[in-house]
């Protein structure tokens, strides 16, 4: 079952703590054009609070970010990167303590879902500036090809905080993007290919159903992400 805990920011401020201290992210982006994998499960495993997997400053968590991405190509080896190599990746750095569950669903019930794992329902249960973890009990994690006018061909995976509204147009996600493109500069999520070079920018905003393109995988479905407890 899909059961959970975790946190959020507000509209183009600084995101305000992962872990039980509370720290501020000066929107830092994900290390590399490739790490959006790996930065979305470093926030998600952040949301547990587990003092096996402390994450209290940003420098946690990108070095979290960049050790699960280590693991993931170890596993890849000289392949492309697969779910699979993913799902053993994270395993293997959490020593099978939390494991990465995936789950297809149809585009239209990706609200339900979240309002279930994140128990935020409405934007009114989200104040202008908080602790992450303090409303929030966990993260859905997505795969988009756009989001707002930033475009990724291949798909980029991001978090999922929240939704607000009826399922239709008006319909809204919380989420934390950790490649925003910046201007001028080529953004990828494509495997070792040369991005430019610098930080890559994040925010954390509420985009509405029309300015998220999520990537559709077997008979027009969404694929989720999850991380769960290991048995």
């Amino acid at each position: 079952m899909w059961q959970g805990l975790l946190m959020s920011t507000a509209l183009l401020t600084p995101i305000a703590a992962i872990g039980a201290g509370g720290f501020v992210v000066e929107p830092a982006g994900q290390a590399t054009g490739s790490s959006c994998q790996s930065y979305a499960l470093a926030v998600a495993l952040a949301t547990k609070k587990d003092p096996v997997f402390r994450i209290d400053t940003a420098a946690d968590l990108r070095k979290t970010e960049t050790a699960i991405r280590e693991q993931i190509k170890k596993m890849a080896g000289q392949s492309d990167v697969s779910h699979a190599h993913i799902q053993s990746g994270f395993a293997k750095y959490t020593d099978s303590k939390y494991v990465l569950k995936f789950k297809e669903v149809p585009e239209a019930d990706i609200g339900t879902i979240v309002a279930d794992v994140t128990g935020i329902t409405s934007s009114a249960a989200v104040p202008p500036t908080f602790l992450l973890g303090a409303v929030v009990k966990d993260v859905v994690l997505a795969s988009a090809t756009k989001i707002g006018t930033d475009s990724y061909k291949d798909g980029h995976i991001f978090t999922i905080y929240g939704v607000d509204g009826p399922p239709n147009s008006n319909r809204k996600f919380l989420i934390l993007n950790s490649g925003v493109k910046v201007k001028d500069k080529r953004y990828t999520c494509e495997e070792d290919l040369p991005d430019d070079p610098g930080n890559y920018s994040a925010s954390v905003s509420w985009k509405s159903s029309g300015e998220i393109a999520f990537k559709p995988v077997s008979g027009n479905k969404v694929k989720l992400w999850k991380v769960e407890k290991g048995q």
